[in-house]
């Protein structure tokens, strides 16, 4: 149970206990024919923005990510900005592996099944920027070309075996409407979805065959954003959300899918699975009560305020989803019912 600042117990409340119990039946409830064991160690590499980074951002640039974060699984703060885990750890648990090592860690990090290159703030452009998907992808070939004498690096069959996991995007879109009319940073979204086109196209080039793409999910329904951007009525959705940003969310999603598409037809021998990562949180944001949330639209924690149950609130910290939110969205992942083609989550360590 979660501890006061001075020291002492709470005390729990009605609601605490019932979002502690929402909480404890998504980590459990993740479905048996995703959750279960492999046939072969489970590899995997990860490429992304903060949705999915195990402290890649504090570790490559010395920032200390302090407590709240990570307070209520490890009560300890390295990295995650989150109270605790993410969506790519939930989908790490679900094989029986470890947390992914974050690339840019320098202090014993075990890349023995995989590693993570993710990285807050990251964008698909510019390429050659710190910490864009262009250099995630050079650090990945850079790893690659230096397996051999490592214990502690997967072996060579364990890159051509591994799954690559991909979930960047939303920054882009971020950063484009910081500047631009919303028909231009439309007219730009081609753009990112070639550097993912790229990155994809040069791992299989390397030896890999098996992808899993998430899309990006409802940026217009981001407390952050929504406190942040000058907007009128007429942009709100009937969420309460900002309609151009969302928008702009599902023509990257559409050509991200297309793009998924097309590669299927010429990657020999590959499988790409496209996530719809923003049906499942757009979902979540409409239907909160039913899946057991509170204030979707809210964050939890807020200029040095941090409410009291995490668990009951989708966003942590405007941008960033709390971990009862980040188990949700994994339970519905490996649901299958969000995948194109519908695969399960382990498929690529069971053939």
């Amino acid at each position: 149970m979660e501890k006061k600042r001075g020291g002492g117990c709470c005390v729990p409340s009605l609601r605490a206990l019932r979002c502690y119990a929402v909480m404890f039946g998504l980590c459990l409830g993740l479905p048996s024919s995703a959750a279960s064991s492999c046939k072969r160690k489970p590899v995997i590499f990860n490429f992304g923005d903060s949705n999915s980074d195990t402290g890649g951002w504090s570790a490559g640039l010395g920032i200390d990510v302090t407590l709240p974060n990570r307070r209520t699984f490890f009560h300890e703060a390295t990295g995650w900005l989150c109270d605790e885990r993410l969506t790519i750890d939930f989908l790490c648990e679900s094989l029986n592996t470890s947390f992914l090592s974050p690339y840019l860690e320098s202090l014993g990090p075990n890349f023995s099944n995989g590693a993570n290159f993710a990285v807050s703030r990251a964008t698909t452009i510019p390429r050659d920027q710190p910490f864009s998907l262009g250099i995630q992808l050079h650090q990945y070939l850079d790893l690659v070309s230096r397996i051999s004498g490592h214990a502690n690096l997967v072996g060579k069959d364990g890159f051509a075996d591994a799954l690559y996991t991909i979930d960047i995007g939303q920054n882009d879109l971020t950063a484009q409407f910081t500047n631009l009319p919303y028909l231009q940073v439309i007219g730009n979204i081609p753009i990112f979805i070639e550097e993912i086109r790229f990155a994809i196209w040069s791992i299989y080039q390397s030896g890999g065959k098996n992808f899993w793409v998430h899309n990006t999910g409802q940026l217009g329904c981001l407390p952050y954003i929504l406190v942040t951007t000058t907007h009128d009525a007429s942009d709100i959705d009937e969420l309460g959300c900002l309609r151009s940003r969302n928008d702009a969310a599902r023509e990257f999603n559409r050509l991200l899918q297309s793009l998924c598409e097309e590669l299927r037809s010429k990657m020999k021998n590959a499988t790409i699975v496209y996530v719809d990562i923003f049906a499942i949180k757009y979902d979540l944001i409409a239907n909160y009560t039913i899946h057991g949330f509170e204030n979707p639209l809210k964050a939890c924690y807020n200029n040095g305020t941090v409410c009291e149950e995490s668990s009951c609130h989708v966003s942590w910290d405007g941008i960033h989803y709390t971990e009862a939110a980040n188990s949700f969205v994994a339970s519905r992942i490996l649901s299958t019912n969000y995948s194109t083609p519908p695969v399960t989550f382990n498929f690529f360590c069971n053939v």
